[in-house]
């Protein structure tokens, strides 16, 4: 066949696969016989798929007098479109819970009515599905019909009375080859051509006497991994006959579950072809290529182009308009790099889970925001395209138009080259935009959101794979390795569950037409026949077969198919697996592993700090969380939250009470207040408060829930008044007031509650809506050093220092003072029962502990002491953000975390 094609295209020879897989592999493989008799250039082989050669010929009897009378195939997203048309249409789309797959299932159907040549006949129809699809499928062939259009399902008959035509070139010798399956359309369809002169011949691999072994792996990891390992120990192996010298050998790799695997199988195959493909400093070129593509929408530059569509629209998610913010496919994306990120940061504590353009575009306006001129111009600008150009119901192709300004807005696809994969990308991005416009055919005028959805769905249903130079190992699906041949060929996961296949009959045809038609998949009997066909074809394909299976899959222990069985087991060490190194082994084998502890990071040079108390909160828990955090800024992210977080309903609290004693002053002027007044004016707080927070987190505080938390607010606030009305008298003279205070030559500003003015001195005071205990303020690296640093800087007569436990049901004082009796709760040190309490005599003695504490830890800040130390072992680092940055974990053996008390808990 080979040496026929080579004659060129004078001797009029088409061979005809079963899928285009196939044809590139005869392609190459004629390329590659060409190469080896020292050919430089040579005319292309015609070797296509049997769809490709029916639309050959259509567009032969386009461009011919044959035009006029010539139906027009639909593409397949106007199918679908025309298909949901059909099932809306009906009474049955009531009980569908969408559309779109039941017209995409339909479609498959009705590609199965024509090959196997059904008949679509009310009698034969006799359960609800089929009945759904009988009528279903008469609206879609009249709307059809109405529209002189036809699909690929007909389009074979379509063609086929036109063959005699002079304008349709038709091959002289026409080669079905590894065609394992040939529909009654398709035998039709080749009669045709046999009657207007065309030779019809049919051909598949010459068979191979193989090596054929079976081999059990542990587990489905191990079986990929090891069938890696194989690939690349026979890339060295010499090719089979026929293929020249220089050429590689050929090398298949089947995965009955590609689909689903594709990503783990492509992840291990690079790991073990190449170990530093993702270190490498130029993009890998690997020896392998894994087929069935992926949907068009996974791939970045695709996802990134609909994400920026979605922010065009009402609104969107704040994750999406993240992603579109960091988007390498947006113009200036590197320039502003470092911008980006701080800004996207920035609005993750601002901004709610779902978000609109315009909110977007004045937060990032906001003086406080890091700067990022040229995304904020753009979003400014797609913002105003919006209103003009994406209202309205408009046809698809003028919908198409929008989609592509508005990305053009928005600087796709980006400032910086594209690689080829990536130019392959953007190109069938413009041919599914292309497509997408042509539904106007098909379709009436539609709104944003509808023509979002369709686009979105066509991307998604869009399989599609960069083409790559040819390689010598393929992976490939069932289907895909029907009538090929390989030098050395691995059939993975035949288990008993997974093959042979279970019979796949279609749910909308009665299994009764479909048996009586022949269709494999319908039956049982003839499906087993199928695979049976399958696996004899693969053992005759290649000079060494190894047929391989997992023995686990998680807890279930699983068994060879039954149509392997029969062939004796091997073991793995038949297989002659050659050694390589990994990353990681290269990576230790490259010397000997130095490690350095260092704990000690240079002084600091600035000593007045941002970050209030927090700063010797952090640096007593552990002191290289205080310098990750407060010297190298290493932040967590945020993630948007709907509503209030427990920090933010504290914050509002903070404020109620900050209005409320800021409106009172004395408890003279509380006692004196009557309950009408008293309401009136907690009521005017909780307003005060809301209004402040709305400031940052407008979205969260709207409609009910400002309702609610507003009487939430009044209540706690009423709550509370009545613990502060049964003290002596007092009055507040400082509210939410910042103050700097030094310690240890580092200061910082402390922002105080409240402080009291009593009889013998002050009392300072923090609210707290949460878990609170005294014994925090005690012992060394005291874990909240904020009262205390409160009570020391101010310079003045502090007699107190007390948490204000504000919640519902549990109001109350808790703190230590000089003497007994000061405040409600509040007791002297010798009466706190802690544990931590026991060291202190007094309350001087408490004060001075509190200054040797506070002084020792901002001098280790100021000296640079950064030693991984939690304080409490792993009850320190349970919620600490830095895990990752200070690898706590690695002193242990083995990766085992620190006990409490700081020793190792294996």
């Amino acid at each position: 066949m080979l040496e026929r094609l080579a004659q060129g295209h004078e001797a009029r020879i088409t061979v005809v696969t079963p899928n285009r897989r196939l044809a590139q592999s005869l392609g190459s493989e004629f390329a590659a016989l060409q190469r080896s008799r020292g050919r430089e250039a040579w005319e292309t082989a015609d070797i296509l798929p049997f769809g490709a050669l029916v639309a050959r010929l259509w567009e032969d009897a386009l461009y011919s007098d044959l035009a006029a009378g010539m139906a027009l195939p639909l593409t397949a997203a106007q199918e679908q479109a025309l298909w949901e048309e059909a099932i809306h249409a009906t009474r049955y789309a009531e009980s569908l819970f969408s559309a779109g797959p039941a017209a995409a299932r339909c479609r498959q159907s009705w590609q199965l009515v024509h090959a196997w040549r059904l008949s679509l006949d009310a009698a034969g129809f006799p359960n609800e599905d089929a009945r759904a699809f009988l009528d279903w499928s008469g609206r879609y062939e009249r709307a059809t019909r109405a529209r002189r259009q036809t699909d690929s399902a007909r389009l074979p008959d379509v063609v086929a009375p036109h063959l005699g035509h002079a304008a349709l070139r038709k091959p002289a010798t026409l080669v079905l080859f590894g065609m394992d399956i040939v529909t009654p359309q398709m035998r039709d369809f080749m009669e045709a051509m046999a009657a207007q002169g065309s030779e019809i011949v049919q051909a598949a691999p010459p068979a191979l006497r193989a090596d054929v072994k079976r081999v059990e792996l542990t587990d489905a990891k191990d079986e990929i991994e090891t069938a890696a390992r194989w690939a690349r120990s026979r890339l060295s192996s010499p090719p089979g006959e026929g293929r020249g010298e220089g050429n590689p050998p050929r090398i298949g790799v089947v995965v009955p579950d590609l689909a689903s695997s594709r990503a783990r199988v492509q992840r291990s195959f690079a790991n073990v072809m190449r170990p530093d493909h993702l270190i490498a400093g130029e993009p890998a070129a690997l020896p392998f290529n894994v087929s069935l593509g992926a949907a068009l929408s996974d791939y970045p530059m695709v996802a990134d182009a609909l994400l920026v569509i979605d922010l065009a629209s009402h609104e969107s998610t704040f994750e999406h308009a993240s992603r579109v913010m960091r988007s390498p496919f947006i113009a200036a994306a590197e320039a502003e790099m470092d911008s980006r990120a701080r800004l996207d940061a920035w609005l993750r504590k601002r901004c709610a889970p779902v978000v609109k353009l315009e909110s977007m575009v004045a937060a990032c306006g906001s003086p406080h925001a890091p700067r990022a001129s040229s995304l904020v111009e753009r979003m400014t600008r797609l913002a105003e395209f919006r209103k003009s150009g994406l209202f309205g119901p408009k046809p698809a192709s003028e919908w198409a138009k929008a989609f592509s300004e508005a990305l053009r807005i928005a600087g796709f696809p980006g400032d910086r080259a594209l690689d080829s994969a990536e130019h392959q990308t953007l190109d069938k991005w413009h041919e599914l935009l292309a497509e997408f416009a042509t539904l106007e055919r098909v379709t009436g005028r539609m709104g944003f959101n509808a023509a979002r959805e369709r686009l979105r769905s066509m991307a998604h249903e869009k399989i599609f794979q960069p083409e790559a130079r040819d390689v010598p190992i393929q992976v490939m699906g069932i289907l895909e390795s029907a009538g090929q041949d390989f030098d050395h060929l691995w059939v993975m996961g035949l288990t008993d569950e997974a093959w042979p296949l279970p019979a796949r009959a279609d749910p909308f045809i009665p299994v009764r037409l479909q048996r009586a038609a022949g269709i494999p998949q319908a039956d049982p009997v003839s499906s087993l026949e199928l695979d049976r066909r399958i696996t004899h074809g693969w053992t005759t394909c290649a000079r060494e077969v190894v047929f391989s299976h997992p023995r686990m899959c998680k807890e279930s222990e699983l068994s060879p198919s039954p149509l392997i069985a029969s062939i004796a087991q091997s073991p793995v060490g038949d297989l002659e697996l050659e050694g390589f190194t990994t990353l990681r082994e290269a990576i230790r084998s490259a010397g000997v592993v130095e490690t350095i502890e260092d704990g000690q990071a240079p002084a600091v040079e600035i000593t007045t700090r941002a970050g209030g108390t927090g700063l010797f909160k952090d640096q007593a828990a552990c002191p290289f969380r205080a310098f990750a955090a407060r010297r190298l800024e290493a932040q967590p992210l945020e993630t948007p939250r709907p509503g209030l977080d427990l920090r933010d309903r504290g914050t509002l609290v903070h404020e109620m009470m900050k209005a409320v004693w800021t409106r009172l002053e004395t408890r003279d002027r509380l006692v004196a207040m009557g309950h009408e007044d008293l309401d009136q004016l907690l009521g005017a707080c909780a307003d005060e408060a809301i209004a402040r927070m709305r400031r940052t987190r407008a979205d969260a505080l709207a409609g009910r829930y400002a309702q609610l938390e507003h009487a939430r607010l009044v209540r706690l606030a009423d709550e509370w008044l009545d613990v502060d009305r049964g003290r002596d008298d007092f009055e507040v003279v400082a509210l939410e007031e910042k103050h700097a205070v030094t310690f240890g030559g580092i200061t910082v500003d402390a922002k105080l509650d409240r402080m009291d003015r009593l009889a013998t001195g002050r009392a300072v005071i923090d609210y707290k809506t949460g878990e609170c205990k005294t014994a925090a303020w005690m012992g060394r690296r005291p874990d909240e050093p904020q009262l205390p640093m409160y009570a020391l800087g101010r310079n003045e007569d502090v007699v107190a220092v007390a948490f204000a436990v504000v919640k519902t049901g549990e109001a109350k004082f808790k703190g230590i003072s000089r003497v007994a009796n000061l405040i409600p709760g509040v007791t002297t040190i010798d009466k706190d029962r802690s544990p931590a309490a026991k060291r202190y005599r007094d309350w001087e003695d408490v004060v001075a502990g509190w200054r040797v504490e506070l002084e020792a830890t901002g001098r280790a800040f100021g000296q640079g002491e950064a030693r991984v130390d939690p304080k409490r072992g792993k009850d320190t680092c349970k919620n600490c953000p830095q895990p990752m940055f200070c690898r706590v974990s690695e002193k242990a053996p083995f990766g085992a975390a620190l006990d409490n008390d700081g020793s190792v808990d294996e």
